[in-house]
């Protein structure tokens, strides 16, 4: 639906800019962000320190997932020879053990989550900048994402001037580095 909206949106402003073409020089630019965002470096560093904290969220999960199986085989293999009160004891520590899973799965994501968008929103915010200073400085009458158009000339594609701009601008702001916490 959003990329209908998207097209759509395109098609109008095309639309309403094609007054000019007859008029002046119409310049075209097509990005593909996905392209962009897979080959600089910032990304690349965040989505490796999200994929770290998602690695040490799975085996945490997956040692106490463990640890409810083994819960559960004891249970399975002792509760004819043990005494009511025991088998409700090893039941009260499977109960508690998967509520611990599920709170750890749910705070672990999250963090996951929360952590992705503090890494993600101010890298996706600097591509947009860079596009729109492109736009400017080059005098570009329009810059689409390769996303929202149908087909498109190759000629218009700026995606590798955008990828070297980006990737030789002087650092400001690193990406942090810390881990998520769980």
């Amino acid at each position: 639906m959003k990329r209908y909206l998207l097209i759509l949106c395109s098609i109008m402003l095309f639309s309403l800019l094609s007054g000019s073409i007859g008029q002046e020089n119409f310049k075209l630019g097509v990005v593909d962000t996905q392209r962009v965002l897979d080959n600089y470096g910032k990304f690349k560093d965040a989505n490796e320190i999200l994929q770290t904290a998602d690695k040490r969220l799975r085996d945490k999960l997956e040692g106490l997932f463990q640890e409810i199986r083994t819960l559960q085989e004891k249970l399975t293999k002792t509760e004819l020879f043990l005494e009511k009160p025991q088998t409700e004891e090893l039941q009260n520590q499977i109960k508690t053990k998967e509520d611990e899973f599920l709170r750890e799965r749910q705070s672990g994501e999250q963090a996951l989550l929360d952590k992705q968008k503090e890494l993600m929103e101010p890298i996706l915010k600097e591509i947009e900048e860079l596009i729109k200073k492109i736009g400017k400085e080059q005098n570009y009458d329009l810059i689409i994402s390769k996303q929202a158009a149908l087909y498109f000339n190759e000629k218009y594609d700026i995606t590798d001037s955008l990828i070297d701009t980006i990737n030789n601008m002087p650092e400001e702001n690193g990406v942090e580095t810390e881990p998520v916490k769980e």
